[in-house]
């Protein structure tokens, strides 16, 4: 093959036996933007270097290699020849991509003049991929296949990242892919992903113009474009995408940047290192690049991680016009204090440069740890208590009880937050942990409603704090009371009569305690007035059945205000908590009519002296059959001889047990009654007995007599 090659082998873009017919002349223009340049191969191996830098040429590509079978033999006078007149110069390879793979290819090339250097003098190797220049031949025996080398696209994509992959891993850099637009497309399938690589396009317009046309879809922009392969310069005419400083840039060191700072940060949870700074690719300023950091923890670990620098650093583009874009200002989470060295490289497709390092001493790094152990319920009699069991350390201070704060989110929803000190004892923890013992905790939280609950809880440190869990726990009701509604009764006394209802209530979870009873009445005119009672009459037939102590008997005395049908219904109240409700002990209903008239007896009438005073006295009793049990009043109404009507007020309050045994009742209800007199002639005494119930039907006649004075 490297016979048949020839001693120039295959040339640049229109100079290849391929596409010869297609040469048009260029002309002698170059485009009005950028540094001029050139590529030279064999067949211009006479090149008058200082002619082409005094016509402006300011670099230029050297053919080295082909294959894996060629080297130029000008490749040595060449290189030196631009170097030796000012330019910066580099080598470029010609790939036959179906003779062997990408990797053999890139140690051939770097092998015969294809290595790099940061010199500022060296520019990155090529890679010129392009129609095959050999397309339908048959050489020795071996078919070259045709323009596209007889590979599929993904054969051809997968041979040129093989080449760029081992050029990067010799040279430090990716190399500049040399190509046209049209093969590229047809014979690759126009692939994604190449952006990391510069690109050199080939494109020949038929006059003077500044456009290169189309480009490949991995790239926004070039680097390198050829423009003519007939003049202004020897070779094929190419111009640098940028001025000279940048072009200097592409051939030495291939970024910059600054690490400007070192600190640390937190949040609630977590301390971060945070790196600020900037870093940009001097071959594509226009392209945020990675900038690589590497942090040597305390316990001399080394962990890399790279970020983006495409934060905004306006101060950056203003002071070297590499546009805003290329700040970085990440934050790298550690979890143990000591001492921190960090180190920042920037990095491009070309090479990398180290930005130095910093060193930290971070302290309180290590966050909070703790335990949620348990979640359960105590039950008492007055009480049902959510109990929350645990333990926190605050790593930061460890030697001060810290707090755990505890969120409970009750069966309606609503949350409620409290923090617990964690300072109880806990032994255990001190050994495992080696911080002390006096780091548990141990909460109760008192409930009102039975239902989910659920508890989430966070050891709380000086800087951060760190969630311990969540745990789910359902509280049940307590029963309701007990009772019973025994009766009503209608309760007389002398100008009052109440309703009394009687039972008895307890809550089985408290039973020790009275609790209360409701009393509902509903009035004969439709009022419905409530009243509340204590169970607390002792009712020891009740204690005997259920087992139970305390006072549970109930007698509730109710206002009433007019005759008519009562409707009383009570209702057992509990005292413990969470209990599932109150107790309806049911309705009933009384009738509150009128009363009887008193009783009584007028038994004599006479005339009686006391210390020379004639007095008319009455005797007899009476008493109101409501309230037997109280004197009632008596009153006397005497008609005098001379026709005119006076009534006396009296109490029958004298002791008459004839009456008592003969009613059954109890009480003084005799009355012995004088009113003084002076008129002669004839007198009629009548007396009556007064009712004192509320409800009475009225008054009554005891009875009348007359008399002789």
């Amino acid at each position: 093959m490297r016979a048949a090659a020839g001693p120039g082998g295959a040339q640049m873009g229109q100079r290849s036996p391929r596409v010869q017919g297609a040469v048009t002349a260029q002309g002698s223009w170059t485009p009005t933007f950028g540094i001029q340049g050139l590529d030279v191969s064999y067949y211009q191996a006479g090149v008058d270097w200082q002619q082409q830098w005094n016509m402006g040429a300011r670099f230029a590509y050297v053919k080295a290699s082909e294959g894996n079978y060629y080297t130029s033999p000008s490749y040595s006078s060449q290189y030196q020849g631009s170097r030796a007149v000012g330019m910066i110069r580099g080598a470029y390879h010609f790939a036959i991509p179906n003779w062997s793979s990408g990797a053999d290819q890139a140690n051939y090339f770097v092998q015969n003049g294809g290595g790099w250097s940061s010199d500022g003098a060296t520019l990155p190797p090529v890679l010129d991929i392009e129609f095959n220049p050999y397309a339908g031949q048959t050489i020795n025996g071996v078919y070259m296949g045709n323009t596209c080398y007889d590979m599929s696209p993904a054969q051809l994509t997968s041979w040129v990242q093989n080449f760029g992959n081992t050029m990067r891993s010799l040279t430090g850099r990716l190399p500049m892919i040399y190509t046209n637009t049209s093969w590229w497309k047809q014979c690759t399938g126009d692939p994604a992903g190449f952006g990391d690589y510069p690109l050199w396009v080939a494109s020949y317009p038929g006059g003077p113009s500044n456009d290169a046309g189309i480009l490949p879809s991995s790239w926004a922009n070039y680097s390198m474009w050829q423009y003519s392969s007939t003049g202004p310069f020897s070779g094929d005419s190419d111009v640098w995408n940028g001025d000279y400083a940048s072009l200097q840039r592409f051939a030495g060191n291939p970024a910059r940047g600054s690490f400007d700072s070192l600190s640390l940060v937190r949040d609630t949870t977590s301390a971060y290192l945070r790196v600020t700074g900037w870093s940009v690719d001097l071959s594509r300023p226009w392209v945020s690049t990675p900038v690589n950091i590497s942090v040597t923890d305390p316990g001399n670990v080394t962990t890399g991680y790279s970020f983006l620098a495409n934060a905004y650093r306006p101060d950056v583009d203003q002071a070297f016009g590499y546009g805003p874009a290329h700040g970085f200002d990440n934050n790298i989470q550690i979890t143990a204090s000591g001492t921190y060295k960090v180190c920042a490289t920037a990095v491009s497709v070309n090479g990398t440069v180290d930005l130095g390092c910093k060193s930290f001493q971070a302290n309180g790094v290590e966050p909070p740890i703790g335990s949620f152990d348990m979640l359960g319920q105590v039950r008492a009699p007055d009480d049902v208590s959510l109990r929350l069991t645990g333990w926190a350390i605050d790593r930061a201070n460890p030697q001060t009880a810290s707090f755990a704060d505890a969120y409970v989110t009750d069966p309606s929803g609503q949350t409620t937050g409290y923090r617990i000190t964690a300072n109880t004892s806990r032994p255990d923890v001190g050994s495992a942990t080696g911080y002390g013992s006096n780091h548990g905790f141990d909460k109760s939280i008192s409930l009102s409603k039975a239902g989910t609950y659920h508890v989430c809880t966070y050891a709380i440190g000086q800087y951060y704090n760190t969630a311990l869990g969540c745990k789910d726990i359902t509280v049940g009701s307590n029963p309701p009371p007990k009772g019973y509604y025994d009766s009503i009764r209608i309760s007389q006394a002398p100008g009052a009569a109440n309703l009394v209802a009687t039972g008895w209530a307890f809550d089985p979870t408290n039973t020790a305690a009275s609790i209360p009873v409701h009393v509902y009445v509903q009035a004969p005119d439709g009022s419905n007035v409530g009243t509340a009672f204590t169970a607390n009459q002792s009712r020891p037939d009740l204690n005997n059945a259920f087992g139970i102590t305390g006072n549970h008997g109930f007698s509730a005395s109710l206002p009433t205000k007019g005759t008519g049908t009562y409707t009383a219904c009570a209702y057992a109240i509990p005292v413990a908590p969470l209990a599932s409700g109150n107790t309806a002990l049911g309705c009933m209903s009384i009738q509150v009519s009128n009363t009887p008239v008193p009783a009584g007896y007028l038994d004599s009438v006479g005339v009686a002296s006391v210390s020379g005073q004639a007095n008319i006295r009455a005797t007899g009793w009476t008493y109101d059959p409501a309230v037997p049990g109280s004197s009632n009043p008596v009153h006397v109404y005497i008609t005098y001889p001379d026709g005119s009507r006076q009534g006396y007020a009296f109490a029958a309050n004298v002791s008459r047990a004839d009456v008592n045994n003969a009613f059954g009742i109890t009480g003084n209800h005799g009355y012995s009654t004088l009113v003084p007199v002076t008129q002669r002639g004839r007198y009629t005494v009548c007396t009556y007995g007064i009712g004192i119930a509320q409800y009475s039907s009225g008054n009554a006649l005891a009875g009348c007599q007359s008399l002789n004075y």
